[in-house]
């Protein structure tokens, strides 16, 4: 579990460097970084299908990047952004 907080965040940090450079590969190393702790979320029952979503949300905002829907990249990261807050505020306050 201490691997895949860094490997979010730096996922989380990387998109906002991605969108805001519009670079569209750096979108999908998030997408790779951000699989391990998608993978663990998959496997709870609160986050079943959820978990594996977040990687898809990444390559789907580098796909409207290639289109230049700057602001279609930027309303699919804000989900992961809002759910893994959340997920840090659980874990935080438990």
């Amino acid at each position: 579990m201490f691997i895949f907080w860094p490997f979010t965040i730096i996922s989380l940090t990387l998109s906002i460097i991605a969108i805001a450079l519009n670079k569209r590969k750096i979108l999908y190393i998030s997408s790779i970084l951000i699989l391990p702790m998608s993978l663990y979320l998959a496997a709870t029952p609160r986050f079943e299908v959820w978990g594996l979503i977040f990687p898809l949300l990444y390559v789907g905002a580098g796909i409207s990047l290639k289109k230049k829907t700057r602001w279609l990249a930027f309303l699919l990261v804000v989900p992961i952004f809002l759910a893994f807050a959340w997920l840090g505020y659980i874990v935080i306050n438990q």
